[in-house]
């Protein structure tokens, strides 16, 4: 009885405690993590997007159409969690130009994921300066959530608005959305989980690395109720 003990407390002792991990460590292993997902769902979106343009039966190209939407949003929340390796390893940096936010939009919604799931109403072109890399990331894990929170027989209704000073992005979640007590988890690392565990079907990565990129460009994020009752997130910039 003695020797099992003793064997037990040596393989305890063997287990490595994750909260202990350096940054840089998890860093990587998120980011491992991520490459190796990423291969099968990029082999997934090749291989349907052949047999779509191959099918003519309208029941199957549907079908197929659904199946490269799904390994896409999959691509696309393993997309998040790579965001989130980017803070964890402490590498977010910032290299400001005059771009089109109205370009750095409309490309985080061009992929099958998200393509007929976002209704736009913007302008022809919104001028700002910033990084248009992480812009587009940040976007990208914003429209992912919504896609995510919101029935997928809906449209994600978005809007930008201009003002002297600031730019205002409005993205619509219809549906019930998220409970205003705990809308602030998806901002904090990792708080995510504690919604999924409410069962509120938000992106795992959460909108931490979206609101880190709009902190750093002076602007802010936050969730609020429409007059009608809805839930929508607003984003804004400084020009």
């Amino acid at each position: 009885m003695a020797v099992d003990e003793r064997r037990s407390v040596r393989r305890t002792q063997g287990i490595p405690e994750v909260d202990r991990l350096p940054h840089e460590l998890r860093a990587d292993c998120l980011r491992l993590l991520s490459h190796d997902l990423n291969n099968p769902l990029t082999a997934i979106r090749i291989l349907t997007e052949m047999l779509r343009d191959r099918t003519t039966d309208p029941q199957m190209r549907q079908d197929v159409i659904d199946i490269l939407e799904a390994a896409d949003l999959a691509g696309a929340l393993m997309d998040g969690m790579s965001s989130l390796v980017l803070l964890e390893s402490r590498r977010v940096e910032f290299t400001w130009f005059p771009i089109d936010l109205v370009h750095v939009l409309r490309q985080a919604v061009d992929r099958p994921a998200l393509r007929r799931h976002v209704r736009f109403s913007l302008p022809r072109e919104v001028q700002l300066t910033g990084d248009r890399m992480a812009l587009h990331r940040a976007f990208t894990d914003v429209f992912v959530n919504a896609r995510r929170v919101v029935d997928g027989c809906l449209e994600i209704p978005v809007w930008v608005e201009e003002q002297s000073k600031e730019i205002t992005v409005r993205v619509g979640h219809p549906g019930p959305g998220i409970p205003p007590d705990l809308r602030g988890a998806l901002f904090e690392p990792y708080g995510a989980v504690r919604l999924r565990q409410s069962r509120l079907p938000v992106a795992a990565a959460g909108l931490v690395y979206a609101r880190t990129v709009v902190d750093h460009h002076g602007g802010s994020m936050d969730f609020r109720d429409t007059p009608g009752g809805e839930m929508e997130l607003v984003v804004k910039l400084p020009r």
